[in-house]
């Protein structure tokens, strides 16, 4: 299986959570936690430990000490120093990925990320104020995504911004489109010998994704996307993907499993302790064990042999199966196609949980 003889198995862990709840998110809710340092360098032995013994374990570890927001933890700049300490050599990773929460709140954030060096920060917006709040689940975060911006801007650090369509915010684009232009992104990222990038992305539907589905753009939608934003896009629309329908010709007729795959593989655990591939959304059916009461090694021979129920489908499941009980040759809405195979194995997943209960 791909999970035999990896170089590198990434372990993240949840040591603070997340202060949103974003209606997208395909890791879903979870309990905010308290870990410290202590706590985190306590599971990285375990896990250092657990691939020695384990048969064909993992040569090499990166730690993380976030899953969901990164540097939301207040003493981020010693559990950064803690990632490259117990990570193996080199495997140590920043992304461009920064907290916005905490570049809106702590002045001294984003000029010690630009010198690590962070190039570029992913900044997310659901419309206008009132759907990015609600996309979010917090009032202010719209406001906090502009700070973030600025901030970033006055450490050299280019704002990358990504819209995600739903029918909620159809009314809002042309709004959106002019607090672009007032805000002079690319002329600013320039000045700053950086490029500005915007894009169109996709919802994944699972994890909190899943709820919004009756949201989801449809091919109808797309006429009142105004033509000037598609163009700054830097994709265009090509990440919302086509309609159900098309794809449902073409799965309908595969015989391979789903074969979810992850760019980064990682085990992940939260507050609680549970411990999930990142291959999917972590749901019971992908979940590995806990790591208190059953121990990293056990979870390692697990993951390794990938005898969860929802490893065993995204191995065996033909997805003809899946999009023959799942899909609908009706439906418009706009999937990219992995996707649309995230959405079958969520529904698949719920399916075989109901039915064990």
């Amino acid at each position: 299986m791909e999970n035999k003889n990896q170089s590198c198995l990434g372990i993240m862990v949840d040591l603070a959570g997340c202060p949103n709840r974003c209606r997208h998110c395909w890791l879903g809710e979870h309990r905010n936690g308290c870990m410290g340092a202590q706590e985190f360098i306590k599971i990285a032995i375990q896990f250092k430990r657990a691939c020695e013994a384990v048969e064909n374990g993992c040569r090499e570890l990166s730690f993380f000490s976030w899953w969901r927001e990164p540097d939301f933890h207040r003493d981020y700049r010693e559990l950064w120093r803690l990632e490259q300490e117990l990570s193996s050599p080199g495997r140590a990773q920043r992304f461009e990925l920064l907290s916005t929460w905490r570049l809106a709140r702590d002045e001294r954030y984003a000029p010690w990320a630009a010198a690590l060096p962070t190039q570029a920060c992913q900044v997310t917006f659901f419309g206008m104020e009132q759907s990015t709040d609600w996309g979010m689940r917090r009032r202010g975060a719209f406001r906090d995504q502009l700070t973030a911006t600025e901030r970033c801007l006055d450490a050299g650090i280019a704002p990358r911004w990504q819209l995600f369509l739903t029918k909620r915010c159809l009314a809002e684009l042309d709004d959106f489109l002019r607090l672009m232009d007032r805000l002079r992104l690319p002329q600013r990222c320039e000045a700053i010998g950086r490029r500005f990038e915007f894009f169109i992305g996709g919802m994944t539907p699972e994890g909190s994704g899943y709820e919004l589905e009756p949201l989801r753009i449809e091919r109808q939608d797309l006429k009142r996307v105004p033509r000037e934003l598609v163009d700054r896009s830097r994709d265009g629309l090509r990440l919302l993907g086509r309609p159900e329908q098309e794809w449902m010709a073409e799965l309908s007729q595969e015989e391979a499993p789903p074969g979810m795959r992850a760019a980064l593989p990682c085990l992940a655990v939260d507050a609680d302790g549970d411990v999930y591939p990142n291959l999917a959304e972590p749901a019971p059916w992908w979940r590995l064990g806990n790591l208190y009461t059953d121990g990293a090694e056990k979870i390692l021979q697990v993951y390794q042999a990938g005898v969860t129920p929802g490893m065993r489908a995204n191995a065996t499941v033909p997805r003809s199966t899946l999009a023959r009980r799942y899909g609908d040759a009706g439906s418009s809405k706009l999937y990219d196609k992995d996707d649309l195979i995230c959405r079958f194995m969520h529904q698949w997943g719920a399916h075989e949980m109901a039915e064990k209960t």
